[in-house]
């Protein structure tokens, strides 16, 4: 008997994810994080974070900016302890996927009395829900890669069941946020020039982020005059992230070694992570995105012989002289993920299934399709998200 998403739920648990499934940078709530804040006064922020950076000085900025301390990365016993934890989870959801289908194959046997289409479907859809929940508090627990791991599940309806990317859809712009003052901090620390002041930079910052994912969050913002005196979005990496992500990986990347030779498994995971954890540190390197945003915005608005041309999408663009490795400034466009489209047709009064809602998804797909067709057969360049 064949156990319902078995595989696709053992993948899930083991983290398997090769793109995030989304696209780059537009039909997004006002921007993509693609990681409430709250006042703190006065108070000092232990976190961890890449050991050369060391502290952050604000006499010069804002009195609601803390000093901020970056204590050492995780240690090895830290790292195994998240994994061990992880585990300990994961491993009995899928042995449940199992059990219940033996207990359904045995009492078939037993009775020889088989269920109906429709009451099989009920027993797994209540399994569905213990498990993505289950997954959902552990992920909620451990953050870091794990993370990641749910923002792929929840962007994938096509491959996994509903119960789970419902219970993990939270996870894709409303993850943990940092407070806002430790934003600034780690925004003067890693943007501001010498003897620049915060206000010098920014005459509006919204403390409650626009979305909150795994790896940055992203506030919007009015630049000064100075900067140009425009609407922005600032992605904002977090402390420690990098280090943290890549000891999952490193931790995964061990466990799955282990049942390489597992003919149950229905990939071979050691693979997927090993190509994982050298795409991943891409991710970190805020200066390579700008780059990459600009190399798409000429793909779309240039022909193929260098002339200027309509886009069919519109894309933000980063802000000369505002980008570092761990924070981002670029325009701030408002949208809507894609994974919301049908809920904001709803609020318009418009009928997802209906004509007009399917003519909107006809000249999205077009758009997309033309857009990634320029990037990768005439220029040759390709960005996974």
């Amino acid at each position: 008997m064949k156990i319902p998403s078995v595989s696709l739920v053992a993948a899930s648990l083991l983290g398997l994810g090769l793109e995030s499934g989304s696209c780059f940078a537009f039909m997004q709530t006002k921007t993509k994080a693609c990681d409430q804040s709250s006042h703190m006064k006065n108070k000092l922020y232990a976190i961890s974070t890449p050991s050369e950076v060391t502290s952050v000085s604000t006499s010069d900025g804002d009195s609601d900016i803390p000093n901020v301390e970056f204590p050492p990365p995780l240690s090895q016993v830290e790292m195994l302890k998240r994994a061990a934890k992880f585990w300990s989870t994961a491993v009995p959801i899928v042995l449940s996927y199992y059990t219940k289908g033996a207990e359904l194959q045995a009492s078939r046997a037993f009775t020889g009395v088989s269920l109906s289409e429709e009451e099989e479907q009920i027993i797994w859809e209540e399994q569905h829900e213990k498990g993505a929940l289950k997954l959902a508090e552990i992920i909620t627990s451990l953050k870091g890669f794990y993370v990641k791991t749910a923002q792929i599940i929840a962007s994938r309806q096509d491959l996994f069941p509903k119960e789970y990317t419902e219970a993990l859809s939270d996870f894709t712009d409303n993850v943990d946020p940092l407070p806002t003052p430790l934003i600034k901090a780690v925004i003067i620390k890693e943007l501001l020039n010498r003897g620049e002041a915060f206000e010098d930079v920014f005459q509006e910052f919204d403390e409650t982020p626009l979305g909150a994912a795994s790896i940055a969050q992203v506030h919007r913002a009015v630049l000064t005059e100075k900067y140009g005196g425009k609407e922005v979005a600032v992605k904002v990496q977090r402390p420690s992230i990098e280090s943290k992500l890549m000891g999952d990986i490193a931790n995964l990347k061990a466990l799955a070694k282990a049942f390489r030779e597992n003919d149950a498994m229905p990939l071979d995971y050691y693979t997927v992570f090993s190509e994982l954890e050298s795409q991943l540190q891409d991710e970190f390197d805020f200066v390579a995105e700008s780059v990459a945003m600009d190399r798409i915005w000429d793909c779309v608005t240039k022909d193929e012989n260098g002339l200027p041309c309509a886009s069919p999408i519109v894309l933000p663009r980063p802000v000369p002289g505002l980008v570092s490795k761990r924070v981002l400034v670029m325009d701030y466009l408002e949208g809507v993920p894609l994974s919301r489209a049908a809920d904001e047709m709803l609020k318009r009064g418009i009928d997802p299934d209906s004509p007009e809602a399917q003519l909107f998804g006809r000249k999205l797909l077009r758009s997309l399709t033309d857009v990634f067709g320029r990037c990768i057969l005439e220029t040759g360049f390709f960005h996974a998200e």
